[in-house]
């Protein structure tokens, strides 16, 4: 008669701890916040690539030819791995520029020599800044493990890029 009590109790405890058990992070799941982090993400790697390759073509200066050469570097590499982690898990990440990007580029566009590069490099330094809060976010609130993961793995590249920019701009001041 005592085994007829305690099996619906060990039952009981046995559901329990199977339930407290369970993932609640769904690392494997994406979220909004996954969602929109990769799409700000590609736009974000397309800028600098886009934004790179002019530089590299019209800056003045050597660094800033030499500063844009390695944003369209790293960030196809960055881009590259993103898509990966998006196309595995049907997420939207465009090739393509926002407004604010594409305003920066007729700017750029209309701009040569000094003026040219000192608009670029503020713009950089700017737009890290950005970078680094959105990769942080996605570090410490995003959902899916690979973003979370993706986003560790490349902020330390975003925060040298930063430091490098703003060594930059200071020849612009």
């Amino acid at each position: 008669m005592k085994q007829l009590r305690i099996f619906p109790l060990a039952l009981s405890l046995a559901t329990l701890l199977f339930a407290c058990d369970k993932d609640d992070d769904n690392d494997d799941e994406t979220n909004d916040r996954d969602r929109s982090f990769a799409m700000m993400a590609a736009m974000n790697n397309f800028a600098e690539i886009s934004a790179g390759q002019m530089a590299s073509a019209k800056g003045e200066n050597a660094g800033i030819r030499q500063f844009g050469a390695m944003m369209v570097a790293d960030h196809t590499l960055a881009s590259q791995q993103l898509k990966s982690i998006a196309a595995n898990e049907g997420l939207y990440a465009p090739d393509s520029l926002d407004a604010a990007h594409m305003r920066l580029k007729d700017t750029l566009e209309d701009f040569s020599g000094r003026a040219f590069d000192s608009v670029y490099i503020h713009s950089q330094v700017r737009d890290h800044q950005i970078a680094i809060s959105l990769f942080e976010s996605q570090i410490n609130s995003g959902q899916h493990r690979d973003l979370r993961e993706f986003a560790r793995n490349t902020l330390p590249k975003l925060q040298m890029h930063h430091h490098h920019a703003d060594s930059l701009a200071n020849f612009y001041r």
